[in-house]
């Protein structure tokens, strides 16, 4: 929910590469391995040194979540599936 919420309000995001996360966020955030503190903090480092980096995963991260489903669309998927698997859809 954090890499979500960071690109929908167009926070640049550093992020470990674990689970969906690449999926999720797509080019629009700095991965770094998992657990690997060193690269976490320089991913950090090179990014507050870098505006024009800043701003760009800010608009990456923004258009990225724009092709996410909304809430209610989730909830209406999620509804749908449960409708399904008690038969009532």
């Amino acid at each position: 929910m954090l890499a979500q919420e960071a690109l929908r309000c167009g926070v640049p995001l550093v992020a470990t590469a674990v689970g969906g996360v690449p999926e999720l966020v797509g080019e629009a955030a700095e991965l770094v391995p998992y657990g690997d503190s060193e690269a976490l903090a320089g991913a950090v480092v090179r990014l507050l040194a870098d505006p024009a980096r800043r701003l760009w995963l800010a608009e990456a991260g923004r258009a990225q979540a724009a092709t996410w489903p909304t809430e209610d669309e989730t909830v209406a998927q999620v509804l749908s599936v449960y409708d399904e698997l008690t038969g009532q859809g």
